[in-house]
């Protein structure tokens, strides 16, 4: 069988389109924000009924993370059939999401693509040309939302609390866990006797702290730590944000949400649907927040925290 390519559209749905055409077939969702797949945030690969990989996302947006997404197809592009449907996240005419959407289509290589029929979308320049066909619209946002408030609130009731000591694991998706945290005495000599963390990469200071120095002190840091420019953050800024445990390999292997870090003993204390005691390596943040009644409190700017 062919190897299908489903352009998709925020305005167009591709469920009923699915259940009379898929015929058994692996099914690759590259849309974070699709409910169906489960909690979103993720991406996934789908053998019959059940989940078969996963890579976590931690965003709606998929322009948010283009490295993720196309590692995350290559991967899943390995593991699936000859003849797996991709269905790719939403199209959009704008010059990062477009190009995006032509590179993941140079990956899959499709034998056909299909586009939603009346979503405007520019259909050059795919290997294949699309053949447009007619779908339903997809549901009210506010229908959307409540989707995904189910999959959030279903998620916090399988997880499980853990403690991650940071100092233990590697750190992806956030500034922070970039560079080895600065020495006590670097930060008294900078003047920042106040600040929790401190770490510098890239010719940015990252501070985690309650108040933000005043101008002279932060004048001062920067200075003492050869950095360009700071970057300034509230510990409670990394509560209630998605997250995931994953293994030395890359494998992910838990999804959760981070209830608060101490930054004075380095510990993240996270609610994870990963099994205790859990093995993890490395700690995946994303950028959406999601508090403990299943409310999607919106998304940290990327490398904000």
């Amino acid at each position: 069988m062919a190897r299908t390519l489903l352009l998709s559209s925020a305005a167009f749905s591709w469920r009923e389109w699915l259940k009379e055409h898929r015929a058994g077939r692996d099914f690759l969702c590259l849309d974070p924000g699709e409910p169906s797949q489960g909690p979103p945030g993720k991406l996934t690969l789908f053998r019959g009924g059940k989940p078969l990989h996963w890579r976590f996302y931690g965003s709606l947006d998929p322009g948010r993370a283009p490295h993720v997404l196309v590692g995350a197809l290559a991967e899943m592009l390995r593991q699936s059939g000859s003849d797996p449907i991709v269905q790719l996240f939403p199209v959009r005419n704008a010059p990062l999401v477009r190009q995006m959407a032509a590179l993941c289509a140079q990956l899959i290589q499709p034998d056909e693509i299909f586009a939603p029929k009346g979503a405007g979308l520019d259909l050059e320049g795919y290997p294949v040309g699309p053949e447009e066909v007619a779908l339903e619209d997809t549901f009210p946002a506010m229908v959307q939302q409540a989707q995904r408030k189910a999959q959030w609130l279903k998620l916090i009731e399988d997880c499980s609390e853990h403690e991650v000591e940071l100092r233990r694991v590697a750190i992806e998706g956030a500034r922070l866990g970039s560079a080895h945290p600065a020495h006590p005495d670097q930060l008294a000599k900078a003047g920042l006797r106040e600040a929790l963390h401190a770490e510098v990469a890239g010719g940015t200071l990252l501070l985690v702290t309650e108040s933000e120095p005043e101008d002279h002190v932060m004048a001062r840091a920067l200075d003492v730590f050869h950095a360009s420019r700071a970057a300034v953050v509230a510990p409670s800024a990394y509560e209630n944000l998605l997250c995931s445990f994953a293994r030395q390999s890359g494998e992910d292997f838990g999804i959760g949400i981070v209830k608060r870090i101490d930054f004075s003993v380095g510990v993240a204390t996270i609610l994870s649907t990963a099994v205790a005691p859990a093995p993890v390596r490395i700690l995946r943040l994303g950028g959406l927040r999601v508090d403990a009644a299943g409310r999607e409190l919106g998304e940290a700017r990327p490398w904000q925290v």
